[in-house]
């Protein structure tokens, strides 16, 4: 149903841990400050202490217009999805995976966007809105993002299956896929195609309202159904 109303747009940064789960969320009500406490620095939104390669003074987030804007003025720059950006600025999009300093010890966070005009309009059917991306590593359901702990394969097969809804595809072309490794006996790849239909079933069943998302058939193979109540 589409929201008649103008959107309320608000931003937040999702801080993330080793495994790329949210742990914590800082709300960004406007303009703020990204850095590093220190006796003459006092950003808005502070970094820890233990981010060394981190600025006291690393970044500022600004709204400009309908455009969020992230300008870099920091020693090491920061990672943009995995691009460097240092000394300029850039537009933030949702779900943009930040890294402010160094990949090995920079302070890991992904912007986040609720009521963003993309999202006015929200189908019935939670599965339309099912989006698997790799960079960065996310499963969202509209604008929730799933908290996930897939193994590579099961992602893997999960992001093929998504990209591809409603189609079948048989268990030896999906086994191939996933295990190109011609020592993989059949019996191994079988079983393990099995484990990671149920690890992504077990993931998305409680925002599907019960249902399954991955469906097999015999003769047929898997695929990720179209819709909630589609079966044909």
């Amino acid at each position: 149903m589409a929201n008649t109303g103008t959107p309320v747009i608000q931003h937040y940064i999702d801080v993330l841990d080793a495994s790329g789960a949210a742990v914590q969320e800082i709300p960004v009500p406007g303009p703020v400050t990204v850095g590093r406490a220190s006796p003459g620095s006092s950003p808005n939104v502070v970094i820890p202490p233990q981010c060394r390669s981190a600025s006291r003074l690393h970044a500022v987030i600004e709204p400009r217009g309908e455009q969020v804007v992230l300008t870099d003025q920091s020693r090491f720059g920061c990672l943009i999805n995995g691009k460097l950006v240092h000394r300029r600025s850039i537009q933030l999009h949702h779900g943009d995976d930040l890294v402010f300093g160094l990949a090995q010890d920079g302070w890991h966070v992904r912007y986040r966007t609720v009521g963003s005009p993309e999202d006015a309009t929200t189908p019935e059917d939670p599965l339309e809105l099912l989006a698997v991306s790799e960079t960065p590593r996310q499963v969202r359901i509209g604008r929730l993002v799933v908290q996930e702990h897939l193994g590579d394969r099961a992602f893997r097969l999960l992001r093929f299956l998504a990209d591809h809804k409603g189609d079948w595809y048989p268990v030896a072309h999906l086994e191939a896929l996933l295990w190109p490794n011609p020592d993989t006996s059949p019996y191994q790849a079988h079983q393990a195609l099995s484990r990671s239909k149920r690890a992504i079933n077990d993931l998305l069943r409680p925002y599907l309202k019960g249902q399954d998302a991955v469906e097999s058939w015999p003769h047929r193979g898997y695929r990720m159904r179209p819709t909630l109540g589609g079966s044909s």
